[in-house]
C-alpha cells in the first residue's frame, strides 16, 4: 500500500492545487502575465465589463486586489477601461487586441500544463476525474448544504 493512500484527500487536493499553481505561474511567465492576470483576461474575454467583484471571484483574488491588477493590465495595453455607460465611478474593462493575443499564448501554455498533469491517466479516467471534481465542487457550494 502506498503512502499516498494514508493521506487525506483534502491534503492531496491542496497539494495538487499548489503544484498546479506553480506549474501555471511558470508556464505563463513567458507571456508576461501572472496566473491571476491570465484569469482576469480569460474572464473578460467571455464577460466584458464584468464588475471588479465578479472578476475577483473568477481570478481567485481578493476584491481589493482587483483594482491594482486591472491597472497593471491597462498599463501593459492588454485591457481598456472606460466609464460604465450606466454611470457611477465603475470602469468597465474589455480586452484590447494585444490582450487577446497574450491570452491566446497563455491559453496554449495552460493546455500544455493540463496535458502534462493528466498524462498518467487514460482518456476514460480523465473524463471520470473531471466528473468527480465537478461533483465535489457542487457538493461544497453553499446552496448544496440546505
Amino acid at each position: 500500500m502506498s503512502s499516498a493512500s494514508h493521506r487525506p484527500v483534502v491534503y492531496l487536493v491542496k497539494q495538487l492545487q499548489s503544484g498546479l499553481r506553480a506549474a501555471l505561474d511558470e508556464a505563463v511567465a513567458p507571456t508576461g502575465l501572472s496566473t491571476p492576470e491570465m484569469a482576469v483576461l480569460r474572464t473578460l474575454q467571455g464577460s466584458p465589463g464584468l464588475s471588479n467583484a465578479g472578476l475577483a471571484r473568477a481570478a481567485f483574488v481578493k476584491p481589493q486586489s482587483m483594482t491594482p491588477l486591472l491597472k497593471s493590465l491597462e498599463a501593459k495595453g492588454l485591457v481598456l477601461r472606460m466609464p460604465d455607460p450606466a454611470g457611477g465611478r465603475a470602469l468597465a474593462a474589455e480586452l484590447t487586441p494585444l490582450g487577446r493575443e497574450r491570452l491566446l499564448a497563455a491559453a496554449k501554455a495552460v493546455m500544455m500544463v493540463e496535458a502534462r498533469m493528466l498524462t498518467p491517466l487514460a482518456p476514460d479516467d480523465r473524463r471520470r476525474f473531471a466528473a468527480m471534481l465537478e461533483a465535489c465542487l457542487t457538493a461544497l457550494r453553499p446552496e448544496s448544504r440546505s
